[in-house]
């Protein structure tokens, strides 16, 4: 088709004028339109929007704030969302190659959160490519969008010093989103972002760890077979290394993060090969003094992580125990403070307190006698 560039860019702008809260019937009506032209099969389709990704007519230079890549893929997100799944699959090499350069493009943070929904989506409707090349490919395509999601999600972090990689929470802004709309939460990202142009980029983190909680757990389980999940781990220890921050700082500052955050921990604790990825961090976390300093809508995600850190080894539950009876049993000597022991072990019964809160009914029953005794010496 001639001049599809322009013409893909054309309808990127309209969908920008026509914009409501989510998708409306007109823009849905541009969809149906680049549907029912002949000329704009699903690949064209795909090979058109990577052209205008990566260099995009100066058809909106007039307007300020408007960026004509987001529009393009909000279009391109709700145009994949409505193909045939036969159509999707078929157009597999042409939406590999818009994926891959969309990832080295540098989009603006909505335009990369589309991206993911984009895979997300066609991981959705085809999970499973006959070729082993095809889903390699898939499988790395998918590495590079995680990755650079979690770049977005690490942006409201800094370094504590400069010699050393332990990151902290910035004093910036965190722009709360509900997570339940892909379009509608670009959107509002977006419009905050326009009325504060001071804004660093890191306004956007919250949306990347909200995303990541709401679709990486899935995405990793089914792009990765079950012979290959070893390959996920390092990805996930480089996803850790942004979450854990923001589930150390308990101010109400970071409230948004450390929300989004436990629930993403919470989703990838479900799977059991995500282990190694996690469990040190979250045991530290639960052993911290100010675990318990946390929204109420926290908590079922923080029962969800410490069940399933509890009950998918046989150790891990003893050691909690044994901590627990060795601070019981520890004398107090000249130079202890019994104030700061008692303390120590009432914050430790409280641990194993909630553990049994967390787990199923009885499934701590043969520890009995042990959590009786422990419980006695406390009180006492």
């Amino acid at each position: 088709m001639n001049h599809g560039a322009h013409f893909m860019a054309a309808i990127a702008y309209v969908w920008n004028e026509r914009k409501q809260k989510d998708a409306s019937e007109e823009q849905l009506l541009l969809v149906e339109l680049v549907r029912s032209v002949s000329a704009m099969r699903t690949e064209t389709v795909m090979q058109t929007v990577k052209e205008v990704l990566k260099q995009p007519p100066a058809i909106a230079k007039d307007k300020k704030h408007i960026s004509l890549e987001v529009c393009m893929l909000q279009f391109f997100y709700s145009y994949v969302q409505r193909i045939p799944v036969s159509s999707l699959v078929d157009s597999w090499p042409s939406l590999l190659a818009l994926l891959k350069d969309s990832v080295q493009l540098g989009l603006p943070a909505p335009g990369q959160f589309l991206i993911l929904g984009v895979l997300n989506e066609f991981i959705l409707k085809n999970p499973n490519l006959e070729s082993k090349k095809d889903q390699r490919e898939l499988q790395d395509v998918t590495h590079k969008v995680v990755e650079a999601i979690g770049t977005i999600a690490g942006s409201s972090l800094e370094q504590t010093t400069w010699l050393r990689r332990n990151l902290e929470v910035k004093a910036s802004p965190q722009i709360v989103v509900d997570g339940t709309n892909l379009e509608a939460d670009v959107e509002d990202l977006m419009l905050t972002v326009m009325e504060a142009s001071s804004f660093t980029p890191s306004v956007y983190s919250v949306h990347a760890l909200t995303l990541l909680a709401e679709v990486l757990a899935h995405l990793l389980d089914m792009v990765f077979y079950s012979d290959e999940k070893e390959k996920v781990i390092p990805l996930l220890v480089n996803i850790m290394h942004y979450v854990v921050p923001y589930l150390r700082n308990h101010s109400a500052h970071n409230a948004p993060s450390y929300r989004a955050c436990i629930q993403l921990l919470s989703s990838l604790s479900g799977y059991q090969y995500t282990r190694r990825a996690w469990k040190k961090e979250a045991f530290d976390l639960f052993m911290d003094h100010t675990f318990f300093q946390m929204d109420a809508s926290c908590v079922s995600h923080w029962r969800a992580i410490i069940d399933h850190l509890m009950t998918h080894d046989k150790t891990t539950f003893r050691d909690l125990m044994t901590r627990v009876a060795v601070a019981q049993s520890s004398s107090l000597s000249l130079f202890t403070n019994r104030d700061a022991e008692l303390e120590q072990r009432a914050m430790l019964l409280k641990r194993l307190a909630f553990t049994i809160y967390s787990s199923e009914v009885d499934q701590y029953q043969k520890y009995l006698p042990d959590i009786q005794g422990e419980h006695k010496q406390t009180s006492y």
